[in-house]
């Protein structure tokens, strides 16, 4: 029976069968040629020539059976320290034979993907490690592998390709420098302060005693003074329910002379998604994703870290490679009062009539803008030349970019004039104006109705 160097039995199944190598046959004719025409021609300086060669068969051929390796070696295992990561981070991919054996790992370039060797290949002992830095978001396939695989003495060889696996990179999380209120809180407990008084911990007035207050809400220090029994009048703390609408139904890409690391409208999008789900998730709030396009699907409203993972796991497990149409998604109904987060590039006319749909629902709408700055220079409109970093443009690739992005800025003026606020995403602190207004306008004074 088969044995391995530890004394474990062979799995036949899990074994692959090695291949003399060429330098083996050769050194074995070579060597018995010689040792035979030395015989035959009466000429014993030839042994000298072919004994060496013959040695080294025959000691390979002995330690090949010493060491039970004449049934099959173990085959190659491929593994990821890692199934997950954000973007920029990195992973490592293990291959793992036996002892003894040297070993070489060849993984192709992924897309969006750093491999370190730089071409991806590497030898070692038994062990091979190689590192795989992500760029983007999304699927990576690292693999199929090639792998070759040695004795010490180069005598014998197996090559296995083994499967490719898939390593899921998150978006970049991004910490908002925005504000976590809400213009209509329309939870039941939360951290956002109601317009209504009721039970909470924000002092709202201290006032009168009146049938049915509660009695661990008195304020003794002004009912001693004033000699009448006043009470503290709170206002209620509430959650709210965050919808944020994905518009994945375009990947628009910078020029094509552009570097390859410029973001596409599709990683602005799924970036800016990730933030402020983050940011309203870390504020207690209920959260929920409603994608226009396919990419990332539906995710049920939830809250908590749990919440996070689901929502990290879903836009992980999208795919920027996926060109197969499909109908675009519609939303029926949105419950009055739930702040909404439109992420879009603003290209096609499906989100846009989504947008209207949602305002007219009573939804606090707010628009993030995603198309990327570097799309539609205007200044070829103006007549100064475009840079191109060398190359000159054979199309006109940048004036008609130009021109839909002009097109494009009427639809914002006429969602801003609807009420409705448009920001450009640009990081952190792209949202904290427009928060900041909305919660202005919630505590502003309004005029009563006649």
């Amino acid at each position: 029976m088969n044995t391995r160097p530890d004394g474990e039995a062979a799995d036949p199944a899990r074994t692959v069968r090695s291949r003399p190598t060429g330098a083996l046959v050769r050194a074995a004719a070579v060597g018995v040629s010689a040792l035979v025409l030395a015989v035959l021609v009466g000429k014993p300086p030839l042994i000298l020539v072919g004994l060496p060669l013959l040695v080294w068969a025959v000691a390979a051929l002995a330690r090949r059976t010493a060491r039970g390796e004449e049934r099959g070696v173990p085959l190659p295992r491929l593994r990821l320290n890692r199934q997950q990561l954000e973007e920029d981070g990195a992973a490592s991919a293990t291959v793992t034979t036996a002892p003894g054996l040297l070993t070489t790992a060849s993984l192709p370039m992924p897309p969006h993907a750093d491999l370190a060797p730089r071409y991806g290949s590497r030898t070692g002992d038994g062990t091979t490690r190689l590192r795989i830095g992500a760029r983007r978001w999304g699927r990576i396939e690292v693999g199929p592998a090639h792998v070759l695989t040695a004795d010490a003495l180069g005598a014998y060889r197996t090559e296995v390709t083994l499967p490719a696996t898939s390593l899921q990179v998150m978006p970049a999380s991004v910490v908002l420098d925005a504000p976590v209120d809400v213009p209509s809180p329309i939870g039941v407990s939360g951290a956002h302060l109601s317009r209504r008084r009721g039970d909470g911990t924000a002092l709202a007035e201290v006032r009168a005693f009146r049938p049915g207050d509660r009695l661990h809400r008195i304020n003794w220090r002004v009912t001693s003074r004033t000699g009448t029994l006043h009470t503290n009048a709170t206002f209620t703390e509430q959650d709210t329910e965050v919808l944020i609408v994905t518009d994945t139904t375009s990947d628009v890409s910078p020029a094509p002379w552009a570097s390859t690391e410029a973001p596409t409208s599709l990683d602005m999008t799924i970036r800016a998604t990730t933030a402020v789900a983050r940011h309203y998730l870390g504020a207690g709030d209920r959260v929920a994703v409603f994608d226009i396009g396919h990419l990332i699907g539906q995710v049920p409203a939830g809250s908590g870290p749990r919440q996070l993972r689901v929502l990290t796991d879903a836009l992980a497990r999208a795919s920027r490679d996926d060109g197969t149409l499909r109908p675009l998604h519609r939303m029926r109904s949105v419950r009055p009062g739930t702040l909404t987060v439109v992420c879009s590039p603003l290209l096609r006319p499906e989100p846009i009539a989504q947008i209207g749909m949602l305002v007219s629902h009573g939804a606090d709408v707010l628009v993030v803008d995603t198309l990327p700055a570097s799309i539609g220079d205007t200044s070829v409109l103006r007549g100064r030349p475009l840079k191109l970093e060398g190359r000159a443009s054979e199309r006109f690739w940048p004036e008609a970019w130009a021109l839909r992005r002009m097109q494009r800025e009427t639809t914002v003026r006429e969602l801003r004039e609807a009420g409705v606020p448009v920001t450009a995403w640009e990081g952190a602190s792209s949202l904290a104006p427009v928060l900041l207004s909305l919660s202005a306008a919630r505590s502003a004074p309004r005029r009563r109705r006649a």
